[in-house]
């Protein structure tokens, strides 16, 4: 276990312990993205070569890598920074919620057929694993989640097998929408 800034550029904030473990989980897109012998960023941890990477055949999912920690690598010269944690039993789960456009046009003129404008899918959820420290959040607190955005609480861990849940914030950038 490290101790580490809650964030970076607000030291307010406090400082958090990471468990650091010989097995990590690393985001699925990240891990799509790297090449063997590459050096890579591990966040608030140092860099590491990738030594090897096993794909399933048919799907291309990247079922598990192998990588050297390397302590006097520079994380300036990396191409990639990834975000990662520890495999552990105080893991979170999470479900992550984020909504769309009720309407999928920006402005309805009086002539549009309405029933043609709604969304059929406005709710998106995602399973995820959270880092211990999610553990103590509270109903209306407010997360960065690295790389994925703002999340408010909606319902804190209450008991085991019941995921804590967490809505997106949108972040001002419009999503797709005709004109």
């Amino acid at each position: 276990v490290v101790t580490v800034p809650r964030h970076k550029k607000y030291p307010p904030a406090g400082k958090k312990a990471v468990l650091q473990s010989s097995t990590l989980w690393l985001d699925q897109v990240d891990a799509k993205e790297l090449n063997e012998g590459e050096e890579v960023t591990l966040m608030d941890w140092g860099n590491a070569w990738v030594r090897s990477i096993s794909k399933e055949p048919e799907t291309g999912v990247v079922s598990a890598l192998s990588l050297e920690l390397h302590p006097g690598g520079d994380p300036k010269k990396t191409r990639m920074k990834l975000t990662w944690l520890a495999q552990s039993e105080e893991l979170v789960e999470l479900l992550l919620v984020d909504f769309d456009y009720l309407i999928n046009k920006r402005k309805v003129e009086e002539d549009d057929d309405f029933m043609q404008l709604v969304n059929p899918t406005t709710k998106f959820e995602v399973p995820a694993s959270g880092d211990g420290n999610m553990r103590v959040l509270q109903k209306g607190e407010v997360i960065q989640l690295e790389r994925k955005g703002y999340y408010i609480v909606d319902q804190p861990l209450t008991k085991p097998g019941k995921p804590m849940v967490l809505f997106c914030i949108p972040d001002g950038r419009t999503k797709t929408m005709t004109k």
